[in-house]
């Protein structure tokens, strides 16, 4: 018990001497299954810094590629309109490369993400490195469980860190974390709506700070469909506009 205080204590204090920033994520994405190995994504995320107008606006899209069960390939490329002093937009550019590793298992689906980003344009200023805004790597850990087959809520925990490969005196170290923990829940049709919560801290730096992240994400997987499908659900639709409607049926 006298351990989890002082645990509690000195977590208490690292707080007190850092700046707290309470954060809202809204994002949204259209998923598109070009082959069966080959998906496209478009997404816009929007974030909410001490609620106020959305200080980061990310808009993205994502070719992502299946090597083979459990090993996928991405590229991203992300715009950049983050608000600055002067509350006026500044437009920046993002790529992102990642490397993913996911296993299967009964109850628990481990995996891992390596990311690698670079950022060029007006966001990289002398002495303004920020994990967000500039070349680093990311290691991402994640755990996925699952409840029973018939639930439609899936719950995940993860953790991030980041690595500055920025070539100066805080450059070269580990200099942020993330912890999350959330849930997906499966809509009807191919819709899901995840909603997590995300502690995220700075490290070896002269200025930490210490974000509370409450993050919602929207998601479609727009089908492509054989001509057979496409029959097939027209005939549905058919059938249960004649049931709401069978005025309309018409004798052969």
């Amino acid at each position: 018990m006298k351990i989890k205080l002082l645990f509690g204590f000195l977590f208490f204090c690292s707080l007190t001497f850092t700046q707290v920033v309470p954060q809202t994520w809204l994002s949204g994405a259209v998923n598109r299954k070009l082959t069966s190995k080959l998906t496209a994504a478009a997404s816009l995320d929007l974030r909410f810094y001490d609620f106020s107008a959305p200080g980061t606006i990310f808009p993205q899209l994502t070719l992502s590629y299946k090597i083979i069960d459990g090993v996928k390939i991405s590229a991203d490329y992300r715009m950049l309109f983050k608000e600055n002093r002067f509350s006026n937009y500044v437009f920046d550019n993002r790529l992102n490369f990642n490397l993913e590793l996911k296993a299967k298992f009964k109850h628990v689906d481990p995996g891992f993400r390596f990311r690698y980003q670079s950022t060029f344009g007006t966001l990289q200023l002398p002495g303004n490195y920020s994990a967000e805004f500039d070349q680093a790597i990311r290691l991402k850990p994640s755990l996925t469980f699952h409840i029973n087959k018939k639930s439609n809520y899936t719950p995940a925990i993860s953790g991030e860190w980041f690595y500055s490969m920025a070539n100066k005196d805080l450059g070269k170290r580990f200099n942020k974390y993330r912890l999350a923990i959330g849930t997906s829940y499966n809509l009807k049709g191919p819709r899901t709506l995840e909603v997590k919560y995300i502690f995220g801290h700075s490290i070896n730096l002269p200025k930490n700070e210490t974000e509370h992240i409450l993050s919602l994400t929207y998601s479609y997987d727009w089908e492509k469909l054989s001509k057979e499908e496409k029959a097939k659900r027209a005939k549905e639709r058919a059938k249960k506009k004649l049931k709401k409607h069978p005025e309309l049926e018409t004798e052969e």
